[in-house]
């Protein structure tokens, strides 16, 4: 196959299909414009400010469309993760198709309706159009980081004009777009440098400025004097010499009806994919036409046989970029660097990108970076800020037992299915790494007779997935994980720090998941639950053991929370990190019509009997997710005190409330927490109604605030990692509102931050900022503690009294810095007699901020024990380069806790 061919084979696996296209880009005046919407209806996407994008698809129209019925609407675009293209299904509901995707990154996107895996729509509401990709539409979620794609403001603007020529090479009459800066001269003295910016296969000249934004990105640049003066000419590189057409056609096109530069030094030539071929092909065939060449996602070159010298010579730039390791040129690139290294070529490399692959959203970065190289002095030649030298091809293999996926250390996950799908047309791997962890499709490729494909970089954390074949859900049979509510679904586990609460602990160190089973006079037959019990756990104590009951939600059973929850993973990691009051945790079933009565009379009393836990509603907690936390809810209304802890997950209160207790609610319960996800989740509006409600009637009651997930199990594991160790406990030290902490970022944002720390008087300078790239690192240390506790060894148990604390995320102007980026490690520089200063055993979880544990601050004999601590505190904070300058204030909380 030819250049063109291969790079669509490889790079655009989504064309298929009938396209149904709402009209095509048009040029008025010399200026590139679109005609309008074929329909003036609702529009299909509506993006709000925040970056979730509502899709309201009429079935009929696209049935009208495609000529048939459908059973099956997605949206495809570039929302997958590392900005590759991916399919989020949409919701058929009557004549509708519907979903909400977000929050999406501020940047450029584009998309198209797809039915039934193989007919694609053009969304006549949006006015945007793709030449070379009719049924695609764009838009831009605005935000940082996505300042260059926005339209430069009016009098700022640059010009995009066509120019026409007859091609020598092609035997016809051609076009090509040329971007001139606003204060363009055509009768000036000097003629412009110019670039040359090619597109890639499957392409065509306008797709730089239809969807590549380069118009946007040049205005801005040039408005904030980031480029030289220059013109850019991108041409139609759809040709069997492209050497032939660029030197003999297009670049004396340009010449004619520009006043752009020929001399050589005043020229530069980038190209995206095959495009980025072109270009190194050019530089092979006439080193020295062009002073500076780009190759931006490409890697495929014929490198043998080199005019080293030649090259040197004439060329002062040859920067060569690619996306991470699901670009498909990332092996090419790294076969390249080294075949350029031995030949002795002089050229940068600007690094692997860390989150784009073979898109737009890496060739967008790419002509960023190498249009600042053009024309003018003093950018570094080193790789871009965050960028990652290539240190071995992507070679991912199978484990030793032949399970899938296959995990790299920095979150990639290579798919690859049994020959039983040879056949097939369409597979992809449908999991939850989308936006708020949204259930997204990834296409796999056919590779002999079977299909594969690598997906990430992925966040640390569970995800779960299932194959989609030819719109049919197919279970994975190569991963031995399983789910018994969800037969088709199977999990992997990504490693690493933000997801060490949800990894398996030692052997040694877990607790036990057993069934417990019961006779329902509920549900009228025998049932079973599933029960945690810690480490060393006896049922026959003197002192009955806490419990939490702990709910599924609908279309779900018991085994769900520790299948798909991992309910024991984050118990057995609180406890071992002294985090949280040892108990039994209970996961009944709750498919039943009268929960309250099943829960009380059956399931209660059956803990109670086979494992020693406590009737005491002060020592009973309740928690459910989605239809189990409106049964939880329901419970706290139908009989308020029975359980001193309620949570809610995802769930709200029905009714008005006319018929709550609410003094009974207050006088008989501890806590009552309320957790949700963000917009997505689909009982946001209930949460939000019911918060409402407790406010309106006095129900004492906490929220979580709304957590960045929908509804789905990546939110309801943070409600349970924030709520068990909750449990069960009080603060023992007098730590009020926290310690206030109060980081002022300066204007420049580049050298230092000053926190300062209510109550001490002055402050806390932090050292100096150390640049990593796209954040601030700094470490200082908070001023002494002292944490005094005067509990019994009866309350404190064996094992003494515990540190701890937590960081509140810093509020400002610019929003809120994370409490991740807010890291403390507690350190006891003076406690009670007999007690051993020092550093803390282990790092801890807690409020999403780095806490330490446990530091015992008396000895764990004598009836009455009173131990006082002076703790001090290494503080090490993480900002965004990017941070609005201003004052961000938060807090640090300490205080104690029980270990044994």
């Amino acid at each position: 196959m030819d250049a063109v061919q291969e790079d669509q084979a490889r790079g655009a696996p989504w064309r298929r299909g009938v396209a149904v296209a709402a009209g095509a880009a048009m040029v008025l005046g010399g200026v590139v414009a679109v005609a309008a919407p074929a329909s003036a209806a609702t529009p299909w996407v509506v993006v709000d400010e925040s970056g979730f994008a509502t899709f309201t698809v009429p079935v009929g129209e696209v049935e009208e469309a495609v000529g048939r019925d459908v059973s099956q609407i997605v949206a495809e675009g570039n929302f997958g993760p590392s900005s590759n293209w991916a399919e989020y299904g949409l919701t058929l509901r009557g004549d509708t198709a519907t979903g909400v995707l977000g929050p999406l990154e501020p940047g450029s996107y584009y998309y198209q309706v797809t039915a039934d895996d193989q007919y694609t729509v053009k969304d006549p509401t949006n006015p945007t159009s793709v030449t070379s990709e009719p049924e695609w539409s764009t838009f831009v979620v605005e935000g940082e980081g996505a300042e260059l794609l926005v339209d430069a403001p009016e009098g700022a603007r640059g010009e995009v004009r066509e120019l026409t020529y007859r091609s020598s090479v092609a035997g016809e009459d051609r076009a090509a777009l040329a971007w001139t800066p606003p204060d363009y001269d055509a009768e000036r003295a000097e003629p412009y440098p110019v670039l040359y910016l090619q597109h890639g296969g499957g392409q065509g000249y306008r797709d730089w400025v239809e969807v590549g934004r380069a118009g946007q990105v040049l205005d801005n640049l040039y408005a904030a004097g980031d480029i030289a003066p220059m013109v850019v000419v991108m041409g139609d590189g759809n040709v069997r010499s492209f050497p032939d057409e660029l030197l003999r056609n297009i670049t004396r096109a340009a010449e004619r009806q520009l006043n752009v530069s020929s001399d050589p030094a005043q020229r530069a030539l980038a190209g995206l994919s095959m495009g980025g071929g072109q270009a190194f092909e050019v530089l092979r065939s006439d080193p020295g036409a062009f002073a500076s060449v780009g190759t931006f996602g490409a890697g495929r070159f014929d490198l043998e046989d080199l005019p080293v010298d030649e090259i040197n010579a004439g060329t002062e730039l040859l920067r060569l970029y690619v996306g991470n390791q699901t670009d498909i040129a990332y092996n090419d690139v790294y076969t390249a660097l080294g075949a350029l290294d031995a030949a002795g070529v002089e050229h940068q490399f600007d690094g692997a990108k860390p989150d784009a692959g073979h898109n737009w959203d890496a060739w967008q970065e790419d002509l960023v970076d190498f249009s600042q190289r053009l024309f003018q002095d003093g950018r570094y030649p080193g790789l871009s800020p965050g960028h990652e030298l290539i240190e071995e091809p992507f070679t991912p293999t199978a484990p030793e037992d032949g399970s899938t996926p296959w995990v790299t250390e920095d979150g990639f996950a290579t798919f690859e299915t049994t020959t039983d799908f040879a056949d097939a047309e369409h597979v992809t791997v449908w999991a939850n790494w989308g936006p708020s962890n949204l259930w997204l499709r990834v296409e796999l490729s056919k590779v002999g007779d079977r299909w594969r494909g690598t997906v990430g970089p992925l966040e640390p954390g569970w995800y779960h997935y299932r194959l989609i074949v030819d719109m049919q859900s197919v279970k994975d049979t190569r991963n031995p994980t399983s789910v018994t509510s969800e037969p088709t679904w199977s999990q992997f586990l990504v490693p690493g720090g933000a997801a060490r609460v949800l990894t398996p602990v030692p052997e040694d160190e877990r607790g036990t998941v057993q069934p417990m089973t019961y006779d329902s006079d509920v549900a009228g037959e025998e049932r079973t639950a599933l029960v945690w019990t810690p480490p060393g756990f006896n049922a026959d104590r003197a002192e009955p053991w806490p419990v939490l009951y702990l709910q599924h939600g609908g279309g779900q059973s018991y085994t769900d929370w520790p299948e798909m929850g991992h309910a024991a993973e984050i118990l057995d990691n609180h406890l071992r990190d002294g985090n949280l009051e040892p108990m039994v945790v209970v996961m009944g079933n709750g498919n039943v019509g009268d929960f309250t009565t099943e829960l009380l009379d059956n399931i209660a009393p059956a803990a109670q009997e086979q494992f020693g836990v406590s009737d005491d509603p002060q020592r009973r907690a309740l928690a459910g997710l989605s239809r189990g936390g409106f049964q939880t809810l329901e419970v706290l209304r139908q009989r308020p005190g029975a359980f001193g802890y309620i949570g809610a997950f995802s769930a709200g209160l029905s009714g008005d409330g006319s018929d709550l207790d609410v003094e009974a609610v207050n006088e008989g319960t501890t806590l009552l927490r309320l957790y949700n996800g963000n917009v997505t989740d689909f009982t946001y509006g209930s949460v939000r109604s019911t918060l409402e409600l407790f406010d309106r009637l006095g129900v004492e009651h906490e929220f979580d605030g709304y957590y960045e997930g929908p509804h789905g199990w990546d939110t309801w594991q943070h409600a349970l990692v924030d709520f068990a160790p909750r449990l069960f406990r009080q603060a023992t030290a007098d730590d009020g509102d926290g310690i206030p902490v109060e980081a002022v970022v300066p204007e420049e944002a580049d050298g230092f931050l000053a926190l300062t720390v209510g109550g001490d008087g002055g402050g806390t300078a932090l050292g100096a900022a150390a640049n990593a790239g796209d954040r601030l690192v700094m470490e200082g240390r908070l001023p002494d503690i002292a944490v005094t506790d005067s509990r019994t060894d009866a309350q404190a148990g064996d094992g003494g009294w515990a540190v701890s604390g937590q960081s509140s995320d810093l509020a400002g102007p610019g929003g809120a810095l994370p409490a991740g980026h807010l890291g403390w490690t507690p350190l006891v520089v003076a406690a009670a007699e007999g007690v051993a200063a020092g550093p803390p055993v282990r790092t801890v979880m807690s409020g999403g901020a780095g806490l330490a544990a446990p530091q015992r601050l008396a000895a764990a004999s004598g009836s009455d024990r009173s131990g006082t601590a002076t703790v001090t505190a290494d503080l090490r904070l993480e900002v965004p380069t990017s941070t609005e300058p201003g004052t961000y204030r938060g807090a640090v909380t300490v205080s104690l806790f029980p270990v044994d």
